[in-house]
């Protein structure tokens, strides 16, 4: 299975519409959290049982939610900058960055400046969100 890229990943993407042929973009499971859009790129859907992923793109300062999960993550900034919450600590990353969060840590991806936040992110099979 090959998703290819429709859209463009980066500067405006959220405006201008990342995407991937095959792919619906999904709003954020919070309607709180306005402009936030989820991509499931590899899931279910494709027959993967070991693992999803996903690309999310988060409007100039807007943020996911804060929550917590019982499977790991693997993240990459793929464009923008954020600040990424991981348990009490904050930190600051940017395009390239790779972010790994612990099963049940609690998380939240902020983005900062002007630009859309976009991110890659990989996580096991569907136990619980």
């Amino acid at each position: 299975m090959i998703h290819r890229r429709s859209g463009s990943v980066g500067a405006g993407a959220v405006d201008g519409g990342a995407g991937w042929d095959g792919v619906e973009p999904q709003d954020y499971d919070d309607p709180s959290l306005g402009g936030v859009r989820k991509h499931e790129l590899i899931g279910e859907a494709e027959g993967a049982r070991q693992y999803r992923m996903r690309y999310f793109e988060v409007p100039p300062g807007g943020r996911t939610a804060r929550e917590r999960h019982p499977h790991d993550h693997g993240v990459m900034i793929v464009s923008g900058r954020a600040r990424v919450t991981l348990g009490s600590e904050t930190h600051e990353v940017g395009e390239g960055d790779v972010v790994y969060v612990a099963g049940d840590e609690l998380h939240c991806f902020e983005a900062l400046g002007d630009e859309p936040l976009g991110f890659v992110c990989v996580v096991g099979p569907r136990s619980a969100s």
